[in-house]
């Protein structure tokens, strides 16, 4: 044990090498004491079944808690700015998602956190498709339908999302902007009370996460009209993507990952990236999580912090043409 312990002497290159097959050691007082993972989200979606998982598997390891702590609202900004206000000591992690950390930073004008100044990136975690659906109550069958729905309306049709900046928004705003169709912004506190609404014909149409809609879909509950995925999905090979249906600009695949604040011990960040990653490498982890159409993405700080910066210009470009500036 003593010796486990002498070996965060290693390099950092030798850590990241090597990671894949042996867990960094940090201090032994590391963790001593249960660790928070906030949660930027309502209980209930996909990025609650994720926290739970994994911190129940983690922490099996890490021989202390991880307790989910939920503080959902502005589109998940508010748990990004707790998590910033944080001492830097490993205690306190983010779980966020792209639009958290690349498209609130673009769409939002008042922001209070910077995604690449204030957080350190541990592990990006798993990416998930979006698939459009509507109320089985809908007359919609398809895209084209919708469309010509949405233009035949006075008011138009409503679109809900998870919130302002959450995958369903920017879709929405794609959609209409390809479009230029009459969609309404409908946003909620988080995917499941806006699926609530959508299942009792409240909005007209939600893009949501293939791991939300399937249940639904599975048990005749919504029709499912595309999906934003770069091709068809395995669990529903009849549904078309939106490329296959003229829209190739409207895709925006979620991904979910681990933060800690900026300047957190390089140990710990380790030591937490290779716990996660084991955790997804676990068969009873991982299984149920590729069912529900997740796809399992671990890699290393640098990796996530280059698809922070990247989809930071990518989000940026989008919601600059949205916008039409």
């Amino acid at each position: 044990m003593v010796f486990a312990r002498v070996a965060i002497a290693i390099t950092t290159a030798f850590l990241a090498v090597h990671s894949m097959s042996a867990v960094p050691v940090v201090a032994q007082d590391y963790p001593a004491r249960p660790v928070t993972l906030i949660l930027a989200f309502p209980p209930g979606g996909v990025a609650d079944l994720i926290a739970r998982r994994l911190s129940k598997k983690v922490s099996e390891t890490l021989r202390h808690p991880i307790v989910v702590d939920y503080r959902p609202g502005g589109g998940g900004t508010i748990g990004a700015t707790y998590v910033k206000g944080t001492a830097p000591d490993g205690y306190t992690l983010l779980l966020a998602n792209n639009s958290i950390q690349a498209i609130n930073p673009n769409l939002m004008e008042k922001v209070q956190y910077d995604p690449v100044k204030d957080f350190a990136p541990i592990s990006m975690l798993v990416s998930v498709s979006h698939i459009l659906v509507v109320p089985l109550s809908s007359p919609v069958k398809s895209v084209a339908e919708l469309m010509a729905r949405a233009k035949a309306q006075p008011n138009g049709l409503t679109f809900a999302s998870q919130g302002v900046g959450g995958g369903g928004h920017l879709l929405g705003e794609m959609l209409k902007a390809k479009t230029g169709t009459n969609l309404r912004h409908v946003p909620y506190r988080g995917a499941a009370p806006a699926m609530t609404d959508l299942l009792a014909g409240h909005v007209d149409l939600y893009f949501d996460a293939i791991s939300n809609v399937a249940p639904h879909l599975q048990a005749g509950k919504l029709r499912a009209l595309a999906t934003t995925a770069s091709k068809r999905l395995a669990q529903f090979p009849d549904l078309p993507t939106m490329t296959e249906l003229g829209y190739p600009e409207v895709q925006a695949d979620a991904w979910f990952a681990l933060f800690a604040p900026r300047g957190t011990p390089q140990a710990a960040i380790q030591l937490m990236n290779a716990e996660f990653g084991k955790a997804l490498r676990d068969e009873s982890i991982a299984k149920p999580l590729r069912d529900m159409g997740l796809d399992i993405v671990p890699g290393t700080p640098e990796q996530l912090g280059a698809t922070v910066t990247f989809d930071l210009a990518r989000y940026g470009k989008v919601v600059r043409e949205m916008r039409g500036r």
